[in-house]
């Protein structure tokens, strides 16, 4: 409900759709004028959407006309080529079990000319009877990908937004590099193309909270970390942008529904262990009252609103509320669905289904480091644990769970070895430097 967390929240834009989005939208910014990435001052956002249908029916061997296929390649050898490394660049989504269409897959960002917008398939006049044809529209994007660039955009730090506007740039410009050109002669060939900027009046329109939330700050402070890492390989830096900013929304969410609910601030358990503790059953009981949360607040603030409508005799209106009055409603199980989702997506949670916890695949990890620690910067490993409970409410090891009474349910000693497993980890993606049995550093960038 925009009314409770300023943006739209679907099951449908969970996960990295919404740093697809937010990517899509900075490099058509990009296409129209470099110079307005994240400005403040754009009353209304302007940009230029590339579908790229082309490319991602090759990939999934979708139909294409044959005098348009005849038009961009002369061979069947040619087309193979292109197949194998179209379909090498799709993100994954995790939990897919059937083979996706075309407008269900997206390319990887690696490279700007890879940044896609949008798009399904619809009706077109004028041809065969039951012929579709791409048309660029949102189908899986859901404005949290706006939610997350109008959040950067107005940043009131005005030098960090500028450093993040130019290492953003740096990111969603043409490469220029033999894979770019690839796709950049692919994309001549889209059926669905914009031929003027698109003004997207829906961004403007998001609230981000700022005051009830401090993840809108996180997210500000973690993008500019990110894309100003440039010691780090390109690919890398997009990937943790690809990570984190899914992560600060689906947290964003629900500290907005706790706050509404009047509850305290949450903490994540983060269990790192293999084998079964009582912490990975807090953790577990944990995300279980988290999702129930998101429910709630969601059935208090539409009664609220469906009674109100009721006493100023504007039934319509009141009638417009009760698909999220109910648990098992679409109104409410969307969006509570776009949390756990979407963490897992991001490797925030142990599975897309079953029985989940929270933790951090090497992925997550790495974007919860390069989003925490400043560029060229180092923490002692246990002063880290502290700053990512501090910042983030996220309980890792033994010494900070004492320091703030998290020792009642779980002993320490189980802690200490969540502890040992979490610096093994940041040890094994390179973002840890053991110097002695006391002391381990915990850097940004990989050594």
């Amino acid at each position: 409900m925009l009314d409770l967390f300023g943006v739209n929240l679907e099951q449908q834009g969970r996960g990295f759709y919404v740093s697809l989005e937010m990517l899509a939208i900075a490099r058509g910014v990009y296409e129209v004028a470099p110079t307005a990435l994240l400005d403040a001052d754009a009353g209304v956002v302007t940009y230029l959407r590339s579908s790229h249908d082309f490319a991602r029916r090759i990939a999934v061997n979708a139909g294409i006309d044959a005098e348009t296929l005849t038009a961009a390649i002369d061979d069947e050898e040619t087309f193979a080529t292109l197949q194998a490394l179209a379909s090498s660049l799709l993100v994954q989504i995790p939990g897919r079990r059937t083979s996706p269409n075309w407008y269900n897959t997206h390319l990887y960002p690696f490279v700007g000319e890879l940044i896609h917008y949008d798009a399904a398939e619809r009706w077109k006049a004028g041809l065969p009877r039951g012929t579709k044809m791409p048309h660029i529209e949102r189908y899986v994007f859901r404005d949290g990908g706006a939610w997350a660039y109008r959040v950067l955009r107005t940043d009131a730090d005005i030098a960090r937004r500028a450093q993040t506007s130019e290492g953003l740039l740096e990111l969603v410009r043409d490469s220029d590099s033999p894979l770019g050109e690839i796709f950049h002669s692919l994309r001549n060939h889209d059926y669905a193309k914009d031929e003027v900027p698109y003004e997207d009046k829906s961004e403007s329109e998001i609230k981000t909270f700022e005051d009830l939330s401090p993840w809108p700050e996180h997210l500000r402070r973690g993008a500019h970390f990110i894309v100003s890492r440039t010691a780090v390989p390109r690919s890398k830096r997009i990937e943790s942008l690809m990570h984190w900013t899914p992560y600060c929304l689906a947290r964003h969410q629900l500290h907005l529904a706790r706050v509404s609910l009047g509850r305290p601030l949450e903490t994540v358990f983060a269990d790192f262990v293999k084998d079964p503790t009582p912490l990975r059953r807090l953790s577990q009981s944990a995300l279980d009252a988290f999702r129930k949360d998101i429910v709630n607040a969601i059935i208090a603030r539409a009664t609220a609103l469906h009674d109100a409508a009721l006493n100023e005799e504007n039934e319509a209106l009141a009638m417009r509320y009760i698909r999220h009055m109910s648990p098992s409603a679409t109104g409410t199980g969307s969006p509570r669905s776009f949390f756990s989702e979407t963490l897992a997506a991001v490797g925030a949670l142990n599975a897309t289904t079953g029985r989940r916890h929270f933790t951090m695949k090497p992925p997550m990890l790495e974007a919860l480091v390069a989003a925490s620690l400043a560029p060229g910067t180092e923490e002692e490993f246990y002063s880290f644990c502290s700053r990512i409970y501090n910042q983030y409410q996220v309980i890792i090891d033994d010494r900070t769970a004492g320091e703030h009474d998290l020792t009642v349910d779980v002993d320490a000693s189980i802690y200490a070895r969540n502890s040992d497993t979490f610096r093994s980890r940041l040890a094994a993606t390179g973002l840890l430097t053991h110097y002695s049995d006391a002391t381990s550093i915990v850097h940004g960038e990989p050594r």
